[in-house]
């Protein structure tokens, strides 16, 4: 007779039990990992579909950057698309201070700046960089992404940090062509997380290879247009840019009801200095006069050499009071200058200023305030021949 022993009822089912709860558990498991593979797929799908849409942003982007007609509606339409399309806030180009003095862009963005896609922006679309401020933060030319931007680099966006989002995070990216330094295309988010040093930046350097080839393109054409409206003697506008400038200044204080000065000045006995000293001696005194006003401006200010021995100067946001300060200035330090014809002579000279302001002086034209200007220089001449 067998003596083997069958194992209890409960033993049985509590085997069976082990093995559903392993199977279960098992199963449970692998449930779980489908459900996290579906999940990483998904997430490499939606950041497929996000890469494909950001890359058509930046098509759409290049695109206008390539029908800019200049280097102003190029900044203004990279500073636009960047807010709208790439949650970034806060662009802007900031050109080599050398750049910018040699391509003319100033007068760009005065013909430009009674577009109202260029005005009531938060900061201007093209800044400047110096050239040792480049070579301390980019010796290399390399890319800069940064959480905290010194403060130099946030300098750059030029916008008073008082009334804009502060910078949490941004992207420098140098801009060259041809081995040529152009400047740094300038981007910031308040959001910390928007540029993370160590995250792929293809997208972004690639944009500013292209900015720069176009940059490059739009700087010849701008030296070009300055060229046409400089004259070569004093390299001051020529009377061209005062036809151009004066009445969209003029319309741009009636509109925003800011004050705008015409300054009208004329070199005082200047023919007996051509017939005593020849033409080249007249020649050098156009030169300094010119060199006076050049160096006495802010940069948004114009000054002209209206013909012979006559300047205009066209200040904008500036009342009489300002407007008198600096012609007042220029009169003092031409009464001062002494132009030397040769070793043994020296010529000095003197000019007359006239001004007039608008809305002080009630003028409904451009024409209107540049006779108003004209009449009260002559005013002064006459009263200097008085004396």
């Amino acid at each position: 007779m067998s003596t083997a022993k069958t194992p209890p009822h409960n033993t049985v089912i509590d085997a069976r039990q082990a093995i559903f709860d392993k199977i279960f558990k098992e199963n449970q498991e692998l449930r779980n990992r489908n459900q996290e593979l579906k999940q990483t797929l998904e997430n490499f799908e939606g950041l497929a579909r996000e890469r494909e849409a950001q890359h058509q942003r930046f098509e759409v982007l290049e695109e206008k950057i390539l029908k800019a007609e200049t280097l102003n509606r190029l900044a203004v339409e990279v500073q636009k698309c960047l807010a709208a399309d790439f949650t970034i806030p806060i662009a802007n180009i900031a050109l080599l201070e050398t750049v910018r003095k040699d391509s003319g862009i100033d007068f760009q963005i005065i013909l430009e700046q009674t577009s109202p896609e260029t005005e009531g922006s938060p900061l201007p679309a093209l800044t400047s960089i110096s050239e040792t401020m480049y070579q301390r933060f980019f010796p290399n030319h390399a890319l800069m992404i940064t959480q905290n931007p010194a403060q130099n680099l946030i300098e750059l966006f030029e916008y008073e940090a008082a009334s804009e989002p502060v910078i949490g995070s941004a992207a420098f990216i140098p801009l060259l062509s041809h081995a040529r330094t152009i400047g740094v295309l300038n981007l910031a988010s308040p959001d910390p997380e928007k540029f993370i040093p160590g995250t792929p930046t293809d997208a972004v350097e690639s944009l500013g290879r292209k900015l720069a080839m176009v940059i490059e393109n739009n700087l010849l054409t701008a030296q070009l247009q300055t060229l046409l409206r400089t004259d070569p003697l004093t390299k001051l506008y020529n009377r061209r840019v005062l036809d151009e400038v004066l009445p969209i200044e003029f319309a741009r204080a009636n509109r925003y009801d800011h004050p705008l000065s015409l300054i009208m000045i004329d070199l005082d006995d200047f023919k007996p200095i051509n017939d005593n000293y020849g033409h080249a001696a007249g020649d050098q005194i156009l030169q300094a006069v010119g060199a006076l006003i050049k160096n006495n401006l802010r940069r948004h200010d114009i000054g002209i050499r209206y013909g012979g021995d006559e300047f205009t100067i066209i200040l904008p946001d500036t009342d009489r009071q300002q407007a008198q300060m600096v012609a007042d200035k220029l009169t003092e330090l031409a009464g001062k200058s002494k132009i030397s014809v040769n070793p043994e002579t020296g010529i000095s000279f003197k000019i007359s200023a006239g001004l007039a302001t608008c809305p002080d002086f009630p003028a409904t034209s451009a024409e209107q305030l540049q006779e108003a200007a004209d009449k009260a220089l002559y005013a002064i001449k006459e009263s200097k021949k008085t004396r």
